[in-house]
């Protein structure tokens, strides 16, 4: 029972976790770095528009030759990307360069559009993707030092992502309520920031409730395991049923004749004791269940020789563990001959 528990814990933990690995898996390549990011992105930016929301500061790594080439195909079709900076969110180096390889720009006025390293400039430069001969030119800037969003929107108030972002709340009652209208998100929306991909929040989430429900599985089975094993304290005060008062007979009762009635059995009968056997003391009359003192523990024990009759608490027994699987009731025989014969203790 307790091997099945343990079974159905650590299968209900492995179906909880396949999801979620399989969903990081589906979106690791495109998850290693600044080249790999552009590549998978690029499939996409000349059947449509993409957006990237950068959430998260975005590296400049991967292989300069294999980023220039992505960069290159990104270019003729840079009308479709959109790329967007929430609020007071970093860009870093990568996100800089994708904020300038995109056609559509929008950004928060509270975000950080950090400075482009001596790697991205040679790549925007190799790529013929800024001018850096005007000083006035967003690459040029950039490259000499960071930038705010507002500084981006003053240059180009298209750039206002708060102009282009907007949620339709429907009202709260049909009857009363007038029509809803598209309004711009509030500050706290807007400052909101997200802590990375859906699939990390739910993985995380879902990886937190199994380590909860295995942790109680296991808790339950300890505390099982404790109760059914462990050392009884005190014995249970077992009552005597009461005789009846025997009835004095009159002179002229009859008397009939009674069948003689087969001798009574004692206790359970078991396929003989097995070895080795241990001695303990009767605590609680075996009849045929009771408890036994072995070693300063009570047990409970059942009388296991049914054509005769259990000694009296006090008594010396012999016992032996039960045959039957995860039993801790102990099996109680009568001593060895000659090794506890007239023995008892107090």
């Amino acid at each position: 029972m307790r091997r099945s528990l343990y079974g159905m814990g650590i299968l209900g933990l492995l179906v909880a976790l396949v999801p979620a690995a399989t969903a990081r898996a589906a979106d690791a390549s495109c998850e290693t770095d600044f080249q790999a990011r552009l590549n998978c992105w690029s499939r996409w930016i000349g059947e449509g528009t993409f957006v990237v929301t950068l959430h998260d500061a975005m590296p400049f790594d991967g292989a300069q030759e294999d980023r220039r080439n992505i960069e290159r195909r990104v270019l003729p079709s840079r009308a479709h990307l959109v790329v967007e900076v929430p609020a007071k969110q970093h860009t870093g180096p990568g996100g800089t360069v994708l904020l300038l390889l995109a056609g559509v720009r929008w950004v928060e006025p509270s975000a950080y559009i950090d400075r482009l390293s001596s790697q991205a400039v040679n790549d925007l430069k190799n790529v013929s993707a800024c001018d850096f001969k005007n000083r006035g030119d967003l690459c040029a800037q950039l490259a000499d030092h960071p930038l705010r969003g507002s500084d981006l929107i003053k240059a180009d108030p298209r750039s206002d992502r708060s102009q282009h972002v907007y949620s339709v709340v429907a009202p709260a009652d049909p009857v009363t309520s007038t029509p809803s209208t598209a309004h711009a998100p509030t500050e706290q929306a807007k400052g909101t920031k997200s802590d990375g991909p859906l699939f990390d929040k739910k993985t995380t989430t879902l990886t937190a409730l199994c380590a909860l429900l295995v942790l109680l599985l296991t808790a339950f089975l300890l505390l099982v395991r404790r109760s059914s094993r462990g050392p009884a304290t005190t014995a249970p005060q077992l009552a005597e049923p009461a005789a009846p008062a025997s009835q004095p007979r009159t002179p002229d009762e009859r008397t009939t004749r009674l069948r003689a009635a087969p001798a009574p059995r004692h206790g359970r009968e078991v396929d003989g004791r097995r070895e080795p056997a241990r001695t303990a003391v009767v605590r609680t009359d075996l009849h045929p269940q009771g408890y036994v003192e072995l070693d300063d523990v009570l047990y409970r024990a059942v009388w296991a020789d049914p054509g005769r009759p259990p000694p009296a608490p006090g008594g010396l027994v012999d016992v032996t563990d039960a045959r039957e699987r995860d039993s801790d009731v102990l099996y109680a025989f009568p001593t060895a001959a000659g090794r506890h014969d007239q023995h008892t203790r107090p």
